[in-house]
């Protein structure tokens, strides 16, 4: 009887049993314009050439492919990390492609009641000479298309920052801001706070000199701020960073992500770029683990793509966002669960017959897993345990390596410390050796496509990569 009882319960729990469902990507239902991902280089010094490169650059996986790029607006133009480090690292983005947005922390001490750069407030006798000083910022860096009026204008802190009241942000946007001469953005609250924006919105002259609004989700979730988007206001989250570099909390970070797109933000900007701690990069432009997980996002989907509806949680704990672009439609997969999962995949109004697959998980970085054919417009993957998958859909070429096999390539050649392999898939081994043949290196079954060669001298050395049905040779310079 027992058995028979036992017996009965489990086929009456599996009845309620949570069942994977498909994910369907409408192409004909399109949703908001993406403006981009992107960083700050705020209290940063200049950046370097090759860590421009690593940040705004998109020409292979070390490489984030960054669209926005977020600068302070010292209220000091001669200081340390005043406006001539802002420029140069604007300049250097901005020529790799990107968005600049500028934003303060602190007015001039001279212009606020406590005369310090810390806490006080904006004086109402300085709300004209203070929108000049952010004009004069925007006239110095030249390339600005986005400024903000205050960062963080709705908490007290120990750093450089000023207090402003809902009140007093709404007079500044009527009154000031469009003395600027700039797209303004305001008021990038600490928790996305609407009540330092619902009265921007609702007030017809701040309304209209107010194109963007910014807000930060610290203390916050992702939410569709339909009052912002109904009267055309484009929303940006423009910054949030969580420190670990594990990838558990690189999963948390893209499942925010995905849940920005999902509820209509156009933007999503990480805080710092490069400084130690809670970066998506290391000095020198070596990504992070949290670095490949913004290039996830940031390398496929581009300034001008669009959301399209699909399905946003097919299953516990996996996240899906798509997006439409002019030559190619983009899939990003978030799978939070400790195991794999196995995910069917639809696509409607369009005809896609194959997707390309990138992988980010605690062994891949940004790998390139090949080409997956579709049948009926539909695939089925199985998703790795702790992954970001993106799937991208162009046509592939037939022939032998339009499967999931592709022909893999080596970069930076020459190269310093690293190269990196653009896929691990059915390699077996890998070994390197000198010109006299002598094996230096030999790796069976690779888990990372990242190779470390910072322990060998300079000159020029042989790589072979086993596959399970073929063999690639190279030679590689070390510099």
């Amino acid at each position: 009887m027992v058995k028979k009882l036992a017996f009965f319960a489990a086929i009456l729990l599996s009845c309620f049993q949570p069942k994977a469902q498909l994910a369907t990507i409408d192409l004909g239902n399109v949703k908001q314009i993406i403006d981009g991902f992107g960083a700050s280089t705020a209290w940063h010094a200049q950046l370097t050439t090759a860590e421009a490169d690593a940040a705004f650059k998109n020409e292979n996986a070390e490489q984030m492919g960054l669209s926005i790029l977020r600068v302070r607006i010292s209220p000091n133009s001669t200081d340390w990390s005043g406006w001539a480090d802002e420029k140069a690292n604007a300049q250097k983005a901005k020529a790799r492609g990107a968005m600049i947005l500028a934003s303060p922390w602190s007015p001039p001490a001279s212009m606020k009641n406590n005369n310090n750069l810390i806490g006080g407030e904006l004086k109402p006798e300085s709300y004209s000479t203070y929108a000049s000083h952010l004009k004069t910022f925007c006239t110095y860096l030249g390339n600005v298309d986005v400024v903000s009026i205050q960062n963080e204008p709705n908490i007290e802190v120990g750093y450089e920052s000023c207090n402003w009241t809902p009140t007093q942000l709404l007079a500044f946007c009527k009154n000031n801001a469009s003395a600027i001469g700039k797209p303004v953005m305001a008021p990038e609250a600490y928790n996305f706070d609407k009540n330092y924006s619902e009265p921007i919105l609702n007030d017809s002259t701040a309304n209209a000199h107010v194109q963007y609004i910014g807000g930060h989700l610290y203390g916050a979730k992702a939410y569709n701020y339909t009052n912002a988007i109904t009267k055309g206001k484009k929303v940006w989250m423009t910054e949030k960073y969580f420190n670990p570099d594990d990838i558990a909390t690189c999963l948390v970070m893209a499942k925010e992500i995905t849940e920005c797109m999902y509820f209509n933000m156009n933007a999503y900007i990480w805080w710092y770029l490069r400084q130690p701690g809670c970066n998506l990069m290391d000095a020198g432009g070596m990504l992070k683990k949290k670095g490949y997980t913004m290039g996830q996002f940031s390398k496929f989907v581009r300034p001008g793509y669009s959301r399209v509806e699909a399905t946003y949680q097919p299953v516990t704990w996996v996240y899906v966002v798509a997006f439409k672009g002019k030559d190619r439609n983009v899939v990003v997969v978030a799978n939070q669960n400790t195991t794999a999962k196995t995910q069917a995949f639809t696509f409607k109004n369009e005809t896609i017959t194959s997707v390309r697959k990138y992988v980010t998980s605690a062994t891949k970085n940004i790998s390139d897993e090949g080409v997956i054919p579709c049948s009926n417009n539909s695939f089925s993957d199985i998703l790795e345990a702790q992954s970001i998958t993106t799937y991208i859909t162009q046509n592939f070429p037939t022939g032998a390596n339009s499967s999931k096999n592709p022909e893999i390539k080596i970069f930076p050649n020459p190269a310093s410390d690293y190269f990196q392999l653009s896929s691990l898939m059915d390699v077996t081994s890998l070994e390197l050796s000198n010109l006299l043949g002598q094996r230096l290196t030999v790796m069976t079954h690779p888990q990372s496509s990242k190779i470390d060669i910072s322990s060998l001298t300079p000159g020029i050395y042989l790589i072979k990569i086993q596959k399970k049905d073929s063999k690639q040779s190279f030679r590689l310079l070390k510099k």
